[in-house]
């Protein structure tokens, strides 16, 4: 395994812990509160935008590229 394999695995269960952790304290009953409710919403929403955006230059320049 290299060094870029190792930060690849690294950062996805990094990833994997913060998504547990998010989901153990929404189990639990932590975010109960309308102002985070709100926050969450409005991130949800922003990464979707981010990824449609990521998705549209890809394909952008991959039109460009002529593959």
């Amino acid at each position: 395994m290299n060094n870029k394999d190792f930060l690849i695995c690294l950062l996805l269960s990094i990833f994997v812990l913060f998504a547990i952790k998010f989901f153990w304290k929404w189990v639990n009953g932590g975010f109960n509160n309308i102002a985070v409710w709100e926050w969450m919403n409005r991130g949800f929403s922003f990464g979707l935008g981010m990824c449609a955006a990521f998705l549209t230059v890809i394909l952008v320049f991959k039109l460009f590229a002529g593959n």
